[in-house]
């Protein structure tokens, strides 16, 4: 395994924010209209979600499925320290976007006022799994948008659950789909989640995944030196850096990007391999969620074999599977931990399992 640590960065130069991308005038639309400042993404999510439980029951038999994941304490890639890695497999559907997808439709029903609300949003995976199921468990009707590579047996998963899904055209990679979710929402009159500026996308994580790490380690006496997450809309970074630094605010954050796709990237996105459902959206764009707080976290690049290597590892070291966002992460937070005295103590999200094809490569490489 390659021993080469993450590349800490800070934010790129600020960017023109519109148009989105060349092409992309549905989406510019959309994110000029819904753009959130620091105000909405700290607003408390509790009460949107009472809302919705009243305006839909049926969220309220899905939320114990959601959260509640365990925290697992693993070496650090050199052993100084420990990494905790909060293991989001054991949501419903595998994966940390469980919670981002029911603080969607959480946010959706509560904003529309009825739980008659028609749905469109994109995904190139583990959101667009979760959405389908908790809208055939709800009967919601729901419209996703994927690129255009997407794998076949993905598509045919969605459909399985009732999702309507619509590929991006070829060559336009994961704004292709964003471009095509906002096309959709504007000729279907249908509510685009749009969970790249989605308070609830944060707020569910500040008061869920970033409130159960804190309480786990205050049992255990620990305080977190770092935080590690791999970016893809943002919200589980931003969400549970602010709920651990309500206890501790010397914790640093850092935002886990590809190398291949860093954040703001100035160019047009490409079809280079990286970990699974992360990375900087190209064309200059900022996430949402994260710009209003950039010079708050320390950016870190991890490359996809790099990240590969890390899930063998941690498979092969601690019988844990993880998918390669994870193991970037645990990368990260390794480093930050490494670096200083023995003994301490770092957490990082560990989104998934990993998918077929990310364990696929893995084994390649």
């Amino acid at each position: 395994m390659t021993t080469s640590a993450p590349l800490l960065t800070p934010a790129p130069p600020a960017a023109p924010r519109t148009p989105a991308a060349p092409g992309s005038t549905h989406l510019a639309r959309a994110l000029a209209a819904r753009r959130p400042g620091r105000a909405d993404i700290e607003a408390p999510f509790a009460p949107v979600e009472r809302v919705a439980h009243r305006l839909l029951p049926g969220l309220v038999a899905l939320r114990p499925a959601v959260g509640g994941t365990p925290l697992v304490p693993v070496p650090s890639r050199a052993g100084h320290g420990t990494v905790w890695l909060k293991a989001e497999a054991a949501n419903l559907t595998g994966t940390v976007k469980a919670r981002t997808a029911y603080a969607l439709l959480c946010g959706a029903v509560a904003r529309a006022g009825t739980a008659r609300v028609r749905l469109v949003e994109y995904s190139g995976g583990s959101l667009g799994l979760a959405l389908a199921h908790m809208c055939a468990v709800l009967g919601l009707d729901l419209h996703l948008a994927v690129p255009y590579g997407v794998p076949d047996r993905l598509v045919a998963a969605l459909r399985r659950d009732g999702a309507r899904v619509t590929r991006a055209p070829g060559g336009t990679g994961f704004l292709g789909a964003m471009d095509e979710a906002a096309r959709i929402a504007e000729d279907e009159e249908r509510y685009l989640l749009l969970q790249h500026s989605a308070p609830e996308a944060a707020a569910v994580h500040r008061e869920r995944t970033g409130a159960e790490i804190t309480a786990r380690l205050t049992g255990e006496g620990v305080r977190p030196h770092a935080l590690a997450a791999s970016v893809g809309s943002a919200g589980t970074l931003v969400g549970t850096a602010q709920a651990l630094r309500l206890r501790g605010p010397d914790c640093a954050a850092f935002a886990v990007f590809p190398a291949e796709a860093p954040y703001g990237d100035a160019h047009a996105p490409t079809g280079a391999p990286r970990m699974n459902g992360t990375g900087g959206l190209g064309h200059g764009l900022r996430q949402p969620l994260l710009a209003p707080y950039e010079d708050e976290f320390a950016f870190a690049q991890v490359g996809y074999a790099q990240a590969l290597a890390a899930m063998r590892l941690l498979r092969g070291t601690q019988r844990i599977a993880v998918s390669a966002s994870a193991a970037g992460a645990w990368l990260t937070a390794s480093r930050a931990v490494d670096a200083g005295p023995r003994g301490r103590h770092a957490v990082a999200v560990a989104a998934s399992r990993g998918t077929a094809e990310e364990w696929a490569d893995a084994a390649d490489h």
